[in-house]
């Protein structure tokens, strides 16, 4: 995913308008549209900075391009529920791309998963 792809969703899902976005960043709606279509890039590592802090999010979460992207709202906010689930899904990709688990074993720890999380929803 793209800095201004996560930046959309990000705007989105705070119910926020391009201009509440530029307003509290202090640029312009034209910089806003343009970081969202990928034209431009902050040039100021205080924008990053700003942002993350205003989404809730690591600041290195914003500027690796091309990995998933989970946002800490999805959890119940905490910072570091956000991080333990961001590894848990890391160490679970790992696993099922690995050649080394047969299949079997993978079909094992999905049905494992698939009760914990009937069991824990309420």
């Amino acid at each position: 995913m793209t800095f201004g792809e996560k930046i959309r969703i990000l705007r989105t899902e705070k119910g926020w308008i391009q201009q509440e976005l530029a307003d509290a960043l202090g640029v312009s709606v034209r910089t806003i549209k343009n970081y969202e279509l990928g034209d431009s890039y902050p040039k100021n590592r205080l924008i990053y900075k700003k942002l993350a802090e205003i989404f809730n999010v690591d600041v290195n979460d914003l500027l690796i391009e091309n990995e998933e992207f989970i946002m800490p709202e999805k959890t119940d906010g905490s910072y570091a529920d956000y991080h333990a689930l961001k590894s848990s899904l890391n160490q679970m990709k790992q696993v099922f791309r690995s050649e080394k688990v047969r299949q079997d074993d993978k079909d094992v720890l999905i049905r494992k998963l698939w009760d914990l999380y009937w069991d824990n929803k309420k």
